[in-house]
């Protein structure tokens, strides 16, 4: 399937929200410049018509597109993502018979490198439920030792402790007081007296929408089938 489009500002940055086995991302095979993945590829909702064949298939093709362009396309991982790296934990939509192709997918020695949790590009952060200032709190030590940088940070502990993404709060039907980066609902932005960090403008994906995306402080939710271009400062759909 292939898609033409004017050619765009290569600073421009074209953003992919949850994709769970649906195909709204393909022109995104198409797109020159920078691209970014907000993870949840997989595990899609048996009412939309779409069945983990397909969602497999799609997450092939996405891993295929990364390795011809590791440069300029990073791949997020989801929470629904994260209980394929750890099958102990199993949230909604987990496939069993799914489970090992993924699991070598995410794991393996020539394609575990190509995802990551987080990807920062100036003040923006990508990332796929968002960090939340009582959980980065809750890990601050921790996350110091690893790296400078914010985005060194989560994704160095995604590789050292992965349990602190497994967390969980009540908003989600856990029981910790915060929900990780992959974990975190809306909500908890929303309810938090203080930000994390208002210098950071944070980029998710993980509550879906049913209508357009919305900006709540420093967050921009995009989770709504659609594709979005990050563009001098103002996100707009694509194309």
């Amino acid at each position: 399937m292939h898609f033409i489009f004017d050619i765009q500002d290569m600073n421009d940055i074209l953003i992919v929200p949850d994709i769970h086995g649906r195909k709204f991302w393909e022109p995104a095979l198409e797109y020159k410049g920078e691209v970014v993945f907000l993870g949840d590829y997989v595990d899609p909702y048996p009412y939309e018509g779409f069945v983990e064949e397909d969602a497999h298939r799609g997450l092939l093709a996405i891993i295929d597109f990364k390795k011809q362009n590791s440069d300029r396309v990073t791949l997020l991982v989801g929470n629904h993502e994260l209980h394929y790296y750890n099958d102990e934990f199993q949230a909604s939509r987990f496939s069993r018979k799914y489970y090992g192709k993924y699991h070598a997918l995410l794991t393996g020695e020539t394609t575990a490198g190509l995802f990551q949790v987080c990807k920062q590009i100036d003040n923006y952060l990508f990332i796929h439920a968002g960090i939340t200032k009582l959980w980065y709190d809750a890990h601050e030590d921790e996350l110091k030792k690893l790296g400078d940088s914010l985005e060194q940070q989560i994704n160095k502990l995604f590789e050292t402790n992965i349990d602190a993404f497994f967390e969980i709060s009540s908003f989600r039907g856990g029981y910790h007081d915060a929900g990780s980066p992959l974990w975190a609902d809306i909500h908890e932005h929303s309810s938090e007296k203080e930000h994390f960090d208002g210098n950071i403008i944070q980029i998710i994906g993980h509550t879906q929408l049913l209508g357009e995306w919305k900006s709540k402080g420093n967050i921009r939710l995009l989770d709504n089938r659609k594709l979005y271009i990050l563009k001098d400062g103002e996100i707009e759909l694509y194309p």
